[in-house]
């Protein structure tokens, strides 16, 4: 029997040389026999009958319909497809083995079962007990998801006036279907000179509709939005690898991340990019796979791509960039969903088009006030320095030691950047490059994290983190062929397994640093949220008054009224005055920048923002 099998792999074409191999065979049960695959050929997987595939440094080949075989290879220097696969799959064929060396055979002799479904929940409970490194996959997935849903309202202290303007918008959009300035359901919402993305509001106006509204549920959606994007991340990891162990060190990697952590800690509409760009790759990844490009996967990836367009404002030149990037799946039977994505992703831009010729500049108001192009420069000097703020910002030495200056962004003290998943990442591109080059999935992710700064790369602040969280995100996907092949490495090499052991090591060292200092600096940060100014309010309202504010005066405005739906106070106690309009004698007023029209006396402060007592007309 073990002689018939072996010569029953090579007359399917998955092993091509004469090669010496140990055969033993295994009884009929499915689990014994799945058993058996893993513990051999450390694989947590079968393959269908008469395909191929290649995971790491391992061949498993199938053949027949009635006879499953898995062929353990080790020491392979060189695997190549026989012709390009019909399907997208890229090892789908058969297999040219160069050099190789077939350790063993493990053979069940018989149809394949399904697997016996369990007939009660508790039976499904006894099953999983069994496991026992299923159920601490799943305590780590359960620690890492609790620290990103970690929510306190001290850190970071108070509440950004973008934070408030985007809130208070969502809870009128819930209530009203308008916004601040009286618009229907705007496709981008004004607000203190800017255009804010809408994704993340009108999930927040749906959010308050629920909970009502409040500060810390607004960044729980934020932290939510991440958390959700990590898990998919994970699910990409698994996917691509069919091993529990990747899919849970990838989660760890990005859930302690702390620039994708941060980005979780305040309600920025930024939050939503881990999501969509997670959705992206997943779609991409069950065409490819699949190997069925239909009209309706290309209009799921055309989707995913409109989110990136309006999550936040340097989405609307990352994702017609990603979309251009599609063309690496260009070839014969993916057309039909290429195109199909492309056109989704114009509808999308439709809108934003005729917004745009119906508000001239509003939409590249914000990009007017942060690029570095005029229009004196020429196109060489255009170029040269958008290389040099590329080069300049993908420095990951500054990400992994420092990050982002700006403490509304990043807590200063720490780095942003975990060093192993930095230098996993570099593995996993050398990875993809020598073993995995042929694997359009993933020349995809290479194309897409090169592009990923250049919107960043196009304005005047350097190292600013919020524009940086698509590379953040995209350098995790990098690390997922660097974490599997050590997972496979480690089970027989000592040396692998030192590697892990020091990988391992240094991200524990570095994530206890960046918690010490966020939660001892985090804090301080109480002017970069204004965090006196809620108490400040709170002293505006007492005793039933009204506060009034400055027509200009926009800042103060959106934190008056934020304050007061937040507390239950009647929108009618925050008067904007109209322009050039003088409150009553002894009433209160806030203010920040404008100071007063007519005679005031302050009379409490906190940072840039004081109330006063109103006199008579200056």
């Amino acid at each position: 029997m073990c002689a018939h099998l072996l010569e029953h792999v090579r007359s399917h074409h998955q092993v091509r040389v004469p090669v010496s191999a140990g055969v033993r065979a295994v009884g009929p049960d499915p689990a014994d026999f799945c058993s058996e695959v893993e513990d051999e050929l450390r694989l947590d997987l079968v393959e269908e009958a008469g395909r191929g595939r290649h995971v790491g440094q391992v061949g498993v080949g199938t053949a027949g319909n009635d006879h499953v075989v898995s062929a353990g290879l080790e020491s392979l220097r060189e695997m190549r497809a026989e012709k390009a696969p019909a399907t997208g799959e890229e090892y789908a064929h058969g297999w040219r083995l160069a050099t190789g060396l077939a350790r063993r055979t493990v053979a069940y002799d018989g149809p394949v079962p399904e697997p016996a479904r369990a007939s009660s929940l508790g039976a499904r409970v006894l099953s999983v007990a069994d496991r026992p490194g299923i159920l601490i996959a799943a305590g780590i997935v359960v620690a890492v998801a609790a620290f990103n849903l970690w929510i306190t309202p001290s850190n970071p202290p108070g509440f950004l006036h973008d934070e408030a303007s985007m809130s208070y918008n969502a809870y009128e959009l819930g209530h009203t279907l308008r916004d601040e300035n009286g618009g229907i359901l705007p496709l981008y919402i004004k607000s203190f000179g800017d255009y804010k993305s809408p994704l993340f509001t009108y999930l927040l106006a749906g959010t308050f509709r629920v909970t009502g509204p409040h500060s810390q549920v607004a960044r729980g959606v934020a932290a939510l939005a991440v958390l959700l994007g990590v898990l998919v991340l994970g699910l990409i990891a698994f996917r691509k690898t069919r091993n529990v162990a990747v899919a849970v060190a990838v989660i760890v990697l990005a859930g302690l991340t702390p620039g994708l952590f941060e980005t979780g800690r305040a309600a920025y509409e930024v939050a939503l990019q881990p999501l969509v760009i997670g959705l992206l790759l997943l779609a991409l990844d069950s065409a490819w796979r699949s190997g069925v490009w239909t009209a309706w996967r290309g209009i799921a990836i055309g989707l995913a791509l409109v989110g990136l367009t309006y999550s936040y404002a340097a989405g609307r030149l990352l994702a017609p960039l990603l979309a251009v990037t599609l063309l690496v799946f260009a070839g014969k039977g993916r057309w039909r969903a290429l195109v199909a994505a492309w056109v989704t992703v114009g509808v999308g831009f439709a809108p934003i088009i005729a917004y745009w010729l119906r508000h001239p500049g509003a939409l590249t108001e914000r990009y007017d006030q942060t690029t570095f192009i005029d229009g004196s420069m020429s196109v060489w000097t255009i170029v040269s320095t958008a290389v040099s703020n590329y080069v300049h910002d993908v420095n990951l030495w500054h990400w992994v030691s420092a990050g982002d200056e700006k403490p509304y962004v990043h807590t200063v003290g720490s780095g942003t950047l975990l060093v192993g998943a930095v230098l996993l990442a570099a593995a996993g591109v050398v990875i993809i490059l020598v073993r995995q080059r042929g694997d359009l999935w993933w020349r995809y992710v290479l194309v897409a994290t090169v592009l990923s700064p250049i919107p960043a790369a196009l304005t005047k602040d350097r190292f600013y983190g919020l524009r940086f969280v698509p590379f953040f995100f995209l350098l995790v996907v990098l690390t997922i062929p660097a974490v599997a092949a050590l997972a496979v490495s480690a089970r027989k090499s000592w040396a692998a397994r030192v590697v892990v052991g020091a990988l391992a090591i240094a991200v524990g060292v570095q994530c206890v640093d960046f918690l010490g200092n966020y939660r001892s600096n985090g804090p301080n940060r109480t002017l970069a949220f204004n965090a006196g100014v809620p108490a400040l309010l709170a002293q505006g309202f007492d005793g039933g008054r009204t506060i009034y504010v400055d027509y200009d005066e926009s800042h103060a405005l959106v934190y008056a009224r934020w304050y007061a739906v937040e507390h239950g106070i009647p929108l009618s106690r925050v008067v904007r005055l109209p322009d050039g309009g003088i409150p009553p004698e002894g009433s209160v007023v806030a203010v920040r920048f404008l100071g007063c029209d007519f005679t005031c006396d302050e009379f409490a402060r906190s940072g840039d923002y004081w109330l006063a007592t109103a006199g008579s007309p200056a």
